[in-house]
């Protein structure tokens, strides 16, 4: 009898304790791998010429903001993220988890870029502090501030979908 009631015990505790929590963070991290489209986002030099137009997606929730592009795989070059903030602060960043080289541009509450870090690297859990204060963070992909002379003191103005 003692046999009897071991071997389904056992059985459901794997269910239970094995099975479930290992597909529950597969399925987050597919379901997040995708882009969506929340919106467009144009940065402007200061003699008010177009340098560059994004499509984007926004993360403004806490759980958006913490996952950011973790696990990406790939992003386009005209794509980016937008992290919005409710305070202006010094609103670092790191890597961990993130498959891409990218470029950070960290951007203050008057809507004009203040820093810029180039050429993130992937999975590096070291802090990227921007070196004003910020309220909004635009990724994307690593050299592209370069290729499109994005700089510092640039206006970016965006639209949610």
């Amino acid at each position: 009898m003692r046999n009897k009631l071991y071997i389904p015990v056992v059985l459901i505790l794997i269910l239970v304790f094995g099975g479930c929590p290992k597909s529950i963070p597969q399925q987050e991290a597919q379901s997040s791998t995708s882009f969506r489209k929340d919106g467009t986002l144009q940065i402007k030099g200061l003699d008010g010429n177009l340098k560059a137009s994004f499509d984007i997606e926004i993360a403004e929730k806490e759980k958006e903001l913490m996952q950011g592009l973790k696990y990406r795989e790939n992003m386009e070059d005209n794509q980016g993220m937008l992290f919005i903030f409710n305070n202006v602060d010094y609103h670092s960043f790191w890597m961990q988890d993130t498959y891409l080289s990218l470029d950070m541009i960290f951007i203050d509450h008057h809507n004009q870029i203040i820093s810029i870090a180039k050429n993130t690297s992937p999975y590096n859990e070291e802090p990227i502090f921007p070196e004003k204060p910020n309220q909004y963070v635009l990724e994307v992909m690593a050299g592209t501030c370069d290729r499109l002379s994005i700089e510092i003191a640039d206006e970016v103005t965006w639209q949610k979908n």
